[in-house]
């Protein structure tokens, strides 16, 4: 199981690791990456929950077909998928440290 990341970690004013020169691009990346990464791990249970199921009989691909949300569950998700939404937005408009190397920009050695 992924551990939340702390909200406290962006608001400490520590500055995060850049890796491009754009401040822009480095957010989006940081994004993209967070993403990668929910999706793995939601891709990985997902996986796990279905082959248990199946080893227990457990028609588990068409009962979630037909299931359909309770009040309290639709509030819960909606919870859920603010937590993430706020987590994934936590790196933008943070100031990063600038990168001490251009990934743009080939370097002297490689002119060579």
């Amino acid at each position: 199981m992924v551990a939340e990341a702390s909200p406290k970690r962006a608001a400490t004013g520590a500055k995060r690791q850049g890796f491009f020169e754009s401040e822009s691009i480095d957010q989006l990346l940081s994004m993209i990456l967070e993403l990668a990464t929910e999706l793995w791990v939601v891709r990985e249970r997902l996986y796990v929950l279905e082959r248990a199921a199946g080893q227990l009989g457990v028609p588990l691909a068409a009962t979630m077909e037909k299931y359909r949300f309770t009040e309290e569950e639709d509030r819960e998700l909606t919870a859920m998928r603010r937590r993430m939404l706020t987590e994934l937005m936590r790196n933008v408009g943070r100031p990063h440290r600038p990168t001490s190397r251009s990934f743009g920009k080939k370097s002297a050695r490689r002119q060579r």
